[in-house]
């Protein structure tokens, strides 16, 4: 696949044709509230329940054993989903947590707690990224025993762009009790890593860009490369840039194929922080793939540690 600048490969063929559908309506002047266009409710895939969309969240924001959960750097206090609460990135991971960086299980309980999250809520993240924040917080909660969480397909960006309502209120939320259930299935190490790259049923999936790999961005890390015989797929390609809606399945399950890679193969995805990672784990997972992992130390552990092999 041919680059583009910051050595991001070429967007995927668009659906911006739901968004212009929805624009154009709203040019009419028509009065009342937009109705918005068809989006794809389940697209082919393996495990539809793992996307929401706009309609489902605007019908069920509000039921008691729903917790809508922004996860945008800027902009909430501004306007978000009606109902969403909003979590900091830094706050579901710790750099400073060797081996698997995550917090602790008591903080990540008190976390969920004060989010109003119990083990019987159905989470629903979004951000405005096509999904590389609310994936991390999927991969999150799935590690941590919670396996009942959704991403809103298309995130703010379709939000807004088929005119949602919005709002500016901090949701009041009564602190539930959330008993965490580790699963260190979803977990890979450094030292998996390495144990990882003798083994050809074992393939190491890389989710950066093309210059991280090649080492010309280094994003304040000491060393720039890859992990040796690890395989590019990058993020980004797994859904639509103009609407931030997820490509069907047999796209998804192409993009990987192509690289070799297939569901009798085990995964370990990486990036530098583990948000890049955890959306490629999230769309394999959205297709059927089950024997998968994050590196969470991810490059920023690998090329800071003189001891780890690169390339």
């Amino acid at each position: 696949m041919a680059s583009a600048r910051g050595g991001r490969p070429v967007p995927r063929a668009s659906r911006a044709a739901a968004v212009a559908l929805a624009l154009a309506w709203l040019a009419t002047g028509a009065c009342g509230p937009p109705v918005a266009p068809a989006e794809p409710a389940s697209a082919g895939y393996a495990r539809p329940e793992l996307l929401v969309t706009a309609d489902w969240v605007q019908a069920h924001a509000a039921d008691p054993n729903v917790r809508i959960v922004d996860l945008r750097p800027r902009g909430y206090e501004t306007a978000h989903v009606p109902g969403a609460v909003h979590l900091a990135n830094a706050d579901i991971r710790d750099p400073q947590a060797p081996p698997t960086f995550l917090p602790t299980t008591a903080a990540f309980e008190a976390l969920m707690s004060r989010l109003g999250i119990s083990n019987e809520t159905r989470v629903v993240a979004y951000d405005d990224r096509g999904g590389i924040y609310a994936a991390r917080l999927w991969w999150i909660l799935t590690c941590f025993g919670h396996a009942n969480v959704a991403l809103l397909d298309g995130g703010w960006k379709h939000w807004e762009a088929t005119g949602r309502p919005t709002s500016a209120d901090t949701p009041a939320v009564a602190r539930t009790s959330f008993i965490a259930r580790p699963n260190p299935a979803w977990i890979a190490t450094a030292d998996d890593v390495l144990a990882a790259m003798t083994r050809p049923d074992v393939k190491i999936v890389d989710a950066r860009t093309v210059d991280e790999i090649e080492g010309r961005d280094l994003r304040d890390i000491r060393r720039g490369g890859a992990i040796p015989g690890s395989i590019p797929v990058y993020w980004e390609d797994a859904f639509d840039r103009d609407t931030h809606l997820f490509e069907p399945a047999a796209d998804i399950e192409r993009l990987y194929a192509d690289q070799g890679i297939t569901r009798d193969d085990e995964i370990i995805a990486y990036c530098q922080v583990g948000m890049r990672a955890s959306h490629d784990l999230f769309a394999l997972h959205l297709i059927g793939y089950d024997k998968l992992r994050n590196y969470y130390g991810a490059w920023e552990e690998w090329g800071n540690r003189d001891d780890l092999p690169m390339k």
